[in-house]
């Protein structure tokens, strides 16, 4: 791989330089309720046990994961966005478990994974409670039963389906951090970028974020709508901007503690020359997903006319095709603001140094 190792002080400047190459914007519409939704998911993790202390609270704090929550569900508040608030807590919490030792073990990842999709199955009113589990399962199960309790069947299946396949891919993950898969960890050549984002449209974890606009507003989408084109694709497109998009954002972070799946760090192995050069690129393939979604959904409306669709359909769609753009340019809009990927993110995870809540889980390596 390429050594490449910026100085703190300019990570800053590389971000925002960076960031200027994308065709579409930040968002910075925020929920009203984002400052209750902060406070609300830091005392629903502490409630758990996930924080040791008052540093790795405010260390996760920094981070501010409830403005990546407000800008998805800008017109969510209360119990709606405390709810997105948790799973987008727990979605952090539980992806930096993987970041050191436990990550590069796919046996223990696979454990890890089959206790959570465990508790996918478990019943949702008679399901075990506080049985010591630890603190990411059982706020898992917590948040879990909080998600799908009163959910029509055909959207709790459309859930599940997502999460498992968020779920496996950290497996698959591990497996490749091993070499276990062709061309993986330097094992033969370079992996392409599509081989990168078929891996990373589950790992990213946009898909049960998207779920949740639906209960949000009030609506379900009928499987076939949800299933055919173009809405199915408009999802797909909606993945590949915020896998683009985070991989510019988090490169320097990437680069720091050697992780290979970035697809800004997949071309600049497979094409050489300079970094920004692979940047570009990967800005450019994200401008392009993102006009053709919009190019799209102005279509849409007469699309769904041609179907005979009524008003209910029609205004559904609608809140849907807002839900995936407020994740794209709401991604776009926290990486901008959050500590994550500064330097301050950056320094946080080098050296071998892991988030204070990143051991969590028995399932480490024997």
């Amino acid at each position: 791989m390429h050594s490449h190792a910026a100085r703190p002080h300019a990570r800053r400047t590389a971000l925002l330089r960076r960031a200027a190459l994308f065709g579409f914007p930040a968002s910075a519409d925020l929920s009203p309720g984002t400052e209750a939704a902060r406070h609300h998911t830091i005392q629903w993790l502490s409630r758990f046990g996930v924080f040791e202390d008052r540093a790795s609270v405010a260390e996760y704090d920094a981070l501010r994961f409830d403005v990546l929550t407000g800008l998805f569900y800008p017109r969510a508040t209360g119990t709606d966005l405390n709810l997105g608030s948790d799973l987008v807590g727990w979605y952090f919490v539980f992806d930096d478990q993987f970041d050191g030792e436990l990550g590069c073990h796919p046996e223990a990842v696979a454990r890890l994974v089959a206790d959570v999709i465990r508790i996918t199955d478990e019943d949702l009113g008679h399901g075990r409670a506080g049985d010591g589990d630890g603190p990411l399962l059982e706020s898992f199960r917590d948040l879990w039963r909080r998600i799908n309790s009163g959910r029509p069947q055909v959207w709790r299946d459309r859930f599940r389906h997502h999460w498992l396949e968020y779920l496996h891919s950290y497996h698959r993950e591990a497996l490749e951090r091993t070499g276990a898969l062709p061309g993986a960890g330097g094992a033969g050549a370079p992996r392409s970028v599509e081989d990168v984002l078929a891996l990373r449209r589950h790992s990213i974890g946009v898909q049960p974020c998207l779920d949740l606009n639906e209960p949000f507003g009030g609506y379900t989408l009928p499987p076939a709508l949800h299933g055919g084109y173009p809405l199915a694709r408009m999802r797909e497109a909606t993945d590949d901007v915020v896998v683009f998009t985070n991989d510019i954002a988090s490169l320097d972070k990437e680069l720091a503690v050697g992780d290979v799946h970035n697809s800004v760090i997949v071309q600049w192995e497979r094409a050489g020359g300079e970094l920004e050069d692979a940047v570009r690129h990967i800005a450019d393939l994200a401008n392009a997903r993102y006009r053709w979604f919009e190019e799209t959904a102005a279509g849409l409306p007469a699309v769904l006319a041609e179907t005979g669709a009524g008003p209910d359909t029609h205004r559904a769609v609608a809140r849907y095709v807002d839900g995936m753009r407020h994740v794209m340019t709401g991604n776009l809009g926290w990486s901008l603001r959050t500590a994550r990927y500064d330097e301050q993110g950056t320094e946080a995870v080098s050296g071998g140094r892991q988030r204070p809540w990143a051991q969590l889980t028995g399932a480490q390596p024997a």
